[in-house]
């Protein structure tokens, strides 16, 4: 390898090396999202490639040669893939159509238990008279909820993607449905839970 080609492939090394370390930085600490139409993986991808360009920027600013500009063409090009594959409104992933659900399950919260997370559709056992606390999951994005019970059962809050549930005292069976509201320009979606009361 020619010393012509070293100079260039240590730079984009050294780039590689740090935005792998701050994706992965970015990936597990917790931190506000700042692109709110846009995919948290995606997003911590911007987020490393740029703070990788702005440390070897300052860092290297006195031996700053033609070969870095090889630097910043890859990290302009990675930040604008980043920015279409991730963005809901305009990604060919599916976001916008639908293959991608906005609705991913929920979280079973019930006394005294760890919570437990449920597929839609899937069926829970309640016993009359006790409650549990159910959260839709979705994408991150803001988000309305509409809840419906088809036999009656008690909802402290129909509008909240976050509810308390007390089962029908009538009934031995219950379908819990909710109706997903997203922005970002995203389908709305339906999911359901079903209800088996115990005695």
């Amino acid at each position: 390898m020619d010393f012509n080609k070293r100079c260039i492939l240590i730079p984009l090394l050294i780039n590689l090396g740090l935005s792998i370390i701050l994706f992965g930085g970015f990936s597990y600490l917790p931190h506000p999202q700042l692109m709110s139409c846009t995919y948290s993986p995606a997003e911590n991808l911007i987020l490393a490639v740029g703070a990788a360009l702005v440390i070897q920027s300052l860092a290297f600013k006195r031996s700053w040669t033609a070969n870095y500009f090889w630097v910043v063409g890859t990290d302009v090009g990675l930040i604008l893939l980043a920015l279409w594959l991730g963005s809901y409104a305009t990604s060919p992933v599916g976001f916008s159509s639908g293959r991608i659900p906005v609705g991913q399950g929920f979280v079973l919260t019930r006394a005294m238990r760890p919570d437990e997370n449920i597929a839609s559709g899937e069926t829970v056992n309640v016993v009359s008279g006790s409650a549990i606390a159910l959260r839709a999951i979705t994408l991150p994005v803001g988000k309305g909820c509409f809840w419906v019970s088809t036999k009656n059962g008690s909802l402290d809050d129909p509008r909240s993607c976050d509810i308390a549930y007390m089962p029908p005292s009538d009934s031995d069976f219950d379908l819990l449905k909710v109706l997903i509201q997203p922005s970002c320009r995203l389908p709305e979606a339906q999911e359901n839970i079903k209800i088996v009361v115990l005695p």
